[in-house]
């Protein structure tokens, strides 16, 4: 009877799961979900204090598996492009830590502050969030294969989100980064094979991070999620989450951009 519960519950079991991203919303929610599932657990950030906070939270909720091996975190600052690549080859190997990583997934984005308007955008503003969220991803593939088996019941998975498919005004800057996510995300799969690659699209999620960055607007946002969602309200880092243990479960998925967007394409 275990081992039939097993068959399901416990694919990621002692499974190495690095989250780069994963101090808050929802790479923190893929942290709290991964640790459910007795995966061991990476969580990578930028800022030292909020990654210590995050591993912190991480170990009162989770006790039974926040034992030093079981349960790490290290920062990486994404935005750094001259020392990104001896960065990166750092926390894979920290995340190995002699062994061989399982499952990667990026959730990182540079959302402090938002988007700025087209007529203030910068050279600078739109190469740092390039380097975020597209090279960053890219650079962290070109290194998984020396820590991670190329086999199908590993996987690499990357975040895109729902405004490239129907943007705001405003988002000109961000959303030709999302799409080349999705784009690259397929060439990777190609490139890694049989490594599974893939995207989790999500829509408008409210995290701590867009709570803090809307100040006085959040219930204005969470009023206008609603009106552009068909299941009535905005998501949730934990609803998200989902998505991203599917992926690491189903062995048969590649080269696919899952989307958790309640719904909004259709309104």
């Amino acid at each position: 009877m275990t081992g039939q519960a097993g068959k399901y519950v416990g694919r990621l079991s002692d499974k190495i799961v690095l989250i780069v991203g994963g101090t808050s919303g929802i790479g923190y929610a893929v942290a709290e979900a991964a640790l459910e599932h007795n995966a061991i657990v990476i969580v990578t950030g930028s800022n030292p204090v909020k990654l210590e906070q995050a591993v912190s939270r991480l170990k009162l909720s989770y006790p039974s598996q926040s034992s030093k091996t079981r349960l790490r975190g290290i920062t990486i600052d994404l935005a750094d492009a001259e020392n990104m690549e001896e960065n990166v080859q750092s926390v894979l190997r920290f995340s190995a830590n002699g062994a061989k990583i399982n499952h990667v997934i990026i959730t990182a984005a540079d959302m402090m502050p938002p988007p700025p308007p087209l007529a203030e955008i910068t050279v600078h503003s739109v190469e740092r969030s390039g380097r975020i969220r597209y090279t960053a991803p890219l650079i962290f593939a070109k290194y998984l294969p020396q820590f991670m088996d190329r086999a199908s019941e590993n996987s690499l998975t990357l975040t895109s989100g729902a405004h490239g498919h129907k943007p705001d005004p405003g988002w000109s800057a961000i959303i030709g980064y999302l799409g080349a996510v999705e784009t690259m995300m397929k060439g990777l799969a190609v490139d890694l094979k049989p490594l599974r690659v893939n995207v989790v699209s999500p829509g408008a999620v409210m995290t701590e991070v867009v709570r803090e960055m809307l100040g006085p607007h959040y219930d204005m946002a969470i009023q206008m999620a609603k009106e552009k969602s068909l299941v009535g309200g905005a998501g949730t880092p934990e609803s998200v989450a989902q998505a991203y243990l599917y992926l690491m479960k189903d062995q048969f998925v590649t080269g696919t951009v899952l989307e958790s967007n309640g719904g909004l394409m259709l309104v």
